[in-house]
C-alpha cells in the first residue's frame, strides 16, 4: 500500500474556473497522451502519459487534488503519493491552472 501525505487546504476559485479546470484534466487525460485523470471531486495528476502498457502498468500517482463544490469551490485538501510533497503538487496545480486559465491563482511555478 502506497504511503501518502495530506495536506488540508482551501484554495477558493470560482464555479467557471473550477470547472475549467476539470475541462482541461478531461482534455489532458493520461489515457489520451496526458496526465490527469479526473472525477467528479478529484483530479489525480501522473508522472507520465500511459503511452503503452509498460507506462500504464509500471504508473504511479503523483497525488490528488480534492474538490468541493457546494458554496466554496475549492480544492480543500491535496495529498501527495509517497516520494512527492506539497511543493511538487501545488507546481501541478500551476501547470493546470495555466492551461486552463490562462493564469496562476494558487499555483506555484518552479523555475
Amino acid at each position: 500500500m502506497m504511503q501518502t501525505t495530506t495536506y488540508p487546504v482551501h484554495l477558493r476559485y470560482t464555479r467557471d474556473e473550477l470547472l475549467a479546470l476539470f475541462e482541461a484534466a478531461e482534455r489532458g487525460d493520461v489515457d489520451k497522451g496526458g496526465r490527469y485523470d479526473q472525477r467528479g471531486a478529484a483530479i489525480n495528476v501522473w508522472p507520465h502519459a500511459w503511452t503503452n502498457d509498460a507506462t500504464r502498468h509500471d504508473s504511479e500517482t503523483i497525488g490528488t487534488l480534492y474538490v468541493t463544490w457546494a458554496d466554496d469551490n475549492c480544492i480543500y485538501q491535496i495529498e501527495c503519493d509517497a516520494g512527492f510533497d506539497l511543493a511538487d503538487l501545488l507546481h501541478e496545480l500551476a501547470v493546470l491552472e495555466d492551461i486552463a486559465l490562462g493564469s496562476l491563482k494558487h499555483g506555484v511555478k518552479r523555475f
